[in-house]
């Protein structure tokens, strides 16, 4: 009657009441896996803190006091201008502290900012010494580039291309200053342009093979032009102008050598001009002869002006 089936009449009361609390049991029964989750979390956490705090303890109180782990002793090794004196001031490692409170890394780090030193090893050498080993850069050519108010500066370069500042005079040794400032100078160098890197890059590494040379078979150079693309162009200090294709540097330079060789076994008075080694065969020459100017074998070896060397010293303090 009014539209109710008698199926509406028998379903049973509180359905829904039951859901519910099956619900929550349900619920109920994740809560003891994510305690104890926690718990585990929790203890593991105050563990490695007890620990961390307990070995910061133990180093400050008891480690770090052992007189047998102070430092006696720092032994520098140095290879160039720098002084072991200064190594140890910018190291800034008191005699007396605890060798273990030493940060190896972080004082590496320091000392290789120092603009020329190219690298820096330290070791710890218990019980009480630490050793400073220094690797300087090694300046092999000079550039004079103009800054943006035309004024012009003098900056060095080492075998990696970093630039450099000139030693100082009123403190650095004057064999060091006087090197430095008769460095050949690398023209058409310009950080700004695009090449400016890899054309740096391979007058550096024709310099390096140079100084390879046996002394006294090639002039000294006066500059290295990188202003010709491919090219380097070489000036010595007789004036004469050698081209050398940007390649091969070790053929070329012999090539030279034995031009040479052969004006001084015929005892010519002629003097290169201009060379092209960047031509393999019949390389053209052209010669000069001024007379107040001597002979070949008669000129200055090679070797005469001072160079910028590494000087392996070691000193205890």
């Amino acid at each position: 009657m009014f539209g109710r089936s008698h199926e509406n009449r028998r379903r049973p009361k509180g359905g829904t009441v039951l859901q519910a609390k099956l619900s929550a049991d349900a619920s109920g029964d994740a809560h003891p896996g994510l305690r104890r989750w926690i718990i585990r979390t929790s203890v593991l956490l105050t563990l490695m803190a007890s620990v961390a705090v307990g070995g910061w303890w133990l180093r400050e109180n008891w480690i770090n006091r052992i007189p047998a782990l102070a430092i006696r002793e720092v032994i520098v090794e140095v290879d160039g201008v720098l002084s072991p004196e200064e190594v140890r001031r910018l190291a800034g490692v008191p005699l007396g502290r605890n060798i273990l409170s030493v940060d190896l890394p972080q004082l590496r780090d320091r000392l290789q900012n120092h603009p020329r030193i190219a690298s820096a090893r330290i070791i710890a050498e218990f019980p009480g010494s630490l050793l400073i080993r220094i690797r300087e850069r090694l300046p092999l050519v000079a550039v004079e580039p103009l800054s943006k108010n035309g004024l012009q500066a003098r900056y060095l370069l080492d075998e990696s291309g970093h630039l450099l500042l000139p030693l100082d005079s009123s403190s650095a040794p004057t064999e060091a200053v006087a090197a430095e400032s008769a460095l050949p100078v690398l023209i058409g160098y310009h950080a700004q342009r695009p090449t400016a890197q890899a054309d740096t890059l391979r007058a550096l590494e024709f310099v390096k093979t140079y100084e390879l040379a046996q002394p006294g078979s090639l002039p000294d150079i006066r500059s290295i032009s990188i202003a010709e693309p491919g090219v380097l162009m070489v000036t010595t200090d007789t004036s004469a102008e050698i081209t050398f294709a940007a390649r091969d540097y070790g053929t070329q330079l012999q090539r030279w050598g034995d031009i040479l060789n052969q004006l001084k076994e015929l005892k010519e008075s002629r003097m290169i001009q201009s060379l092209d080694l960047s031509v393999s065969q019949n390389s053209p020459i052209r010669w000069n002869t001024p007379p107040s100017v001597p002979t070949p074998s008669e000129a200055p070896e090679r070797g005469s002006r001072l160079k910028p060397k590494r000087i392996p010293r070691r000193s205890h303090v």
